[in-house]
C-alpha cells in the first residue's frame, strides 16, 4: 500500500476548499487505496485521482457519500486505529466504524 511522490505532492499543495483534495489527505493518511475509494463511491480510479489531483470537483449527488467517508476514516485515525498494517486490518477497522455510525 502507500501513493506515489506524485500523488503525494499534488495532494499537499492542492486547494484544500476542494473536497476531492481533502479527501485524498485522510486517504493517504489512513493508507487506503484510490481503488478501494473508487469502489466505495462507484467511480473510477482515474475519476478517484481527479478528485486527488483537484482537477474535477466532487459531483453533488456524491458529496454526503464522500463526507461520510471522511468522517469514519479521520475517527478511525484520530482513534489509532489507521492507518493498518495491512489493507485487510484497514478494511476491519473501517467496517467496525461503518456499523458503529
Amino acid at each position: 500500500m502507500g501513493y506515489s511522490k506524485k500523488v503525494y505532492k499534488a495532494v499537499a499543495h492542492g486547494d484544500m476548499k476542494k473536497l476531492g483534495v481533502r479527501l485524498g489527505a485522510v486517504c493517504i493518511d489512513a493508507n487506503i487505496p484510490v481503488q478501494v475509494v473508487a469502489k466505495w463511491t462507484g467511480t473510477t480510479r482515474q475519476g478517484v485521482y481527479y478528485w486527488f489531483f483537484g482537477q474535477t470537483d466532487v459531483a453533488e449527488e456524491k458529496r454526503p457519500r464522500i463526507e461520510q467517508i471522511m468522517r469514519v476514516l479521520l475517527r478511525a485515525i484520530k482513534d489509532g486505529r489507521l492507518p493498518a498494517k495491512s489493507l485487510e486490518k484497514a478494511m476491519e477497522v473501517i467496517k467496525q466504524y461503518k456499523e458503529a455510525a
